[in-house]
């Protein structure tokens, strides 16, 4: 339960002050700008003075927005609204302390909309928007794009939660969905195409660390599932993983090995064990936690479904075994082996190792089995490339980096950074993910469906020491 709402600038001074409940005295304001703003040791995001906290951000515009609170509320929540709070500042062009002072009438009917006796009830933008009398200076599309970019990164779309009085669409049930489908906020009525198209792309990032000896020092995946739908009406879509603990799911329909070969051969484990699943706020959280399907009525166009973590049984792509000495003359030797490790009908695009050099190397001499080879001194490095790298090869490079004349490269005393490699493969997993269905719930004979699934491994921190 928010109890005020108080709106700083960079400097201290009070902008917007909303009292919610009476139980907030005037001297709170000022107590705040003392114990925080002022106050240059302070770290932590939430302050707790008695039976009053603080919680507060600072917005892209150097506005701190503050939010007290005498009862014991959810901060999770809080700082979910605070966060779209600023979104929708920035949407309506109050997002700096000049903006504010000119509009503050904006900014209160904004907070009477989003506010109802202290509890957040509406901030999806679409419909924020429909209730506010002054236009956003921004379109739906823009403003979704810089929303994740003011989360750092976290998921900031789930319009209410614990805190909340009324309860979210993300956790109705099956039964009572339809019901509820006339007020989902991320979709509209009314939407019609004459091809039912949904696109689903499984992005990851391998990162990874080999040591000297050839051992894996750390190693994990972060992927994302990135969908497109034009689908008409409001379809209740499902889908399925080979997560470790679906496999006993009763939609799962053959052994994991079968689904895998048709879906990634060679590629995939028969089960993935994921970590740190976020959703987008159209999934039914209480599907997936029952019987690890993933329902849900999609927005219209592109968007986020989930992200993950995965960590156990990864498949690497490349292999990289190097070898470097120092010669007589004073001058370091590269022998480096890459060899593919995905299936042969597969190719990587794009790749490229970057071999540093001690940072007194004047020149390089090389050889190399395929690809392209160059010598960049701004950067102490070889950077090898490749612009198509097929499944299952093996390539070779022999360098020498060579010291100015009459000066010896001192290998003990260089820090020698890691061998980095960069790529991208299609239809490969390097987590072993699958997409095992995509369905529609209760949709009509006419009600045709279209799917595509792409599967995109590309490469984080992948680096070798040596």
């Amino acid at each position: 339960m928010i109890s005020a709402l108080f709106i700083y600038s960079l400097r201290g001074e009070l902008l917007i002050s909303k009292d919610v409940k009476s139980t907030v005295q005037k001297s709170m304001a000022e107590i705040f700008r003392i114990q925080v703003i002022n106050n240059l040791d302070v770290r932590s995001p939430v302050l707790t003075l008695g039976s009053t906290t603080f919680h507060y951000i600072k917005s892209p515009g150097n506005l701190w927005i503050v939010s007290v609170s005498r009862s014991n509320a959810d901060s999770a929540a809080i700082w979910e609204f605070l966060y779209k709070l600023s979104s929708l500042l920035q949407a309506y062009g109050l997002d700096s302390e000049k903006n504010m002072k000119e509009e503050f009438m904006t900014c209160f009917e904004l907070l009477d909309v989003l506010l109802e006796n202290g509890v957040p009830m509406e901030s999806e933008f679409s419909n924020v928007a429909s209730l506010m009398s002054v236009k956003p200076s921004i379109a739906v599309d823009a403003f979704n794009s810089f929303t994740e970019g003011i989360a750092n990164g976290t998921d900031r779309f789930i319009p209410r939660s614990r805190l909340l009085k009324r309860k979210s669409s993300t956790f109705i049930s099956q039964d009572t969905l339809k019901d509820q489908q006339s007020k989902i906020p991320w979709r509209n009525n009314g939407i019609k195409y004459k091809k039912n198209e949904v696109f689903l792309n499984v992005n990851e990032s391998i990162n990874i660390l080999v040591s000297k000896d050839g051992s894996i020092l750390k190693s994990y995946v972060d992927g994302t599932v990135e969908a497109t739908t034009h689908l008409s009406g409001m379809p209740v879509c499902r889908f399925g993983l080979n997560d470790a603990l679906s496999i006993t799911s009763p939609f799962y329909e053959g052994s994991p090995e079968t689904v895998n070969k048709k879906a990634i051969p060679k590629a995939a484990a028969g089960s993935v064990m994921l970590e740190d699943c976020k959703f987008h706020q159209c999934v039914q959280l209480e599907k997936f936690q029952t019987d690890r399907t993933i329902n849900f009525v999609p927005p219209d166009g592109t968007f986020e479904l989930m992200k993950y973590h995965v960590r156990e049984n990864l498949n690497l792509p490349f292999k990289v075994t190097p070898i470097v000495t120092v010669s007589r003359s004073g001058s370091i030797e590269y022998r480096i082996t890459i060899k593919s490790l995905f299936p042969g009908k597969l190719s990587a695009k794009d790749v490229q190792m970057r071999i540093p050099v001690p940072p007194e190397t004047v020149d390089c001499s090389f050889s190399t089995s395929n690809g392209k080879c160059k010598f960049v001194a701004a950067e102490s490095a070889i950077i090898w490339q490749f612009s198509r790298y097929q499944g299952l090869t093996e390539n070779s490079i022999s360098a020498t980096a060579l010291p100015a004349k009459g000066y010896l490269l001192n290998f003990d005393k260089w820090s020698r950074p890691s061998i980095s490699l960069k790529f991208e493969v299609t239809m490969f997993s390097n987590s072993g993910l699958v997409v095992r269905f995509f369905d529609i719930l209760q949709k009509d004979k006419n009600y045709n469906l279209i799917k595509w699934i792409r599967y995109i491994s590309r490469s984080g921190a992948y680096e070798v020491r040596y």
